[in-house]
């Protein structure tokens, strides 16, 4: 069964923008190397400095294997400075995709 990985981060004070942009480019390249990842989605919330990444993988053993990848890691150093506290990461089985063609 598909599932669906969210990784938050909360901004530090005044970056969350360079955060967000950080993410932005680490999904960009990790979706265009990664068979695997079936979408990618970037959320956020300025006010609270919550960034959310919203992964779909074709399964949960997929997404665990992500989270040891080169290319996470070098995201997850690279972004430690910018971030208050630790990261969250949620795994869930994806139920129901709608999309209007």
């Amino acid at each position: 069964m598909p599932s669906v990985i969210e990784y938050t981060m909360i901004a530090l004070p005044g970056k969350y923008e360079e955060l967000v942009d950080a993410y932005v480019t680490f999904a960009d390249q990790f979706g265009a190397v990664n068979p695997t990842e079936d979408l990618i989605l970037i959320t956020g919330d300025v006010e609270s400095g919550i960034v959310r990444g919203i992964g779909i993988f074709e399964s949960g053993s997929e997404a665990h294997q992500v989270y040891g990848a080169d290319l996470f890691i070098a995201f997850r150093e690279h972004a430690s400075h910018l971030i208050a506290g630790e990261p969250a990461r949620t795994e869930r089985e994806l139920i129901h995709v709608f999309v209007k063609g």
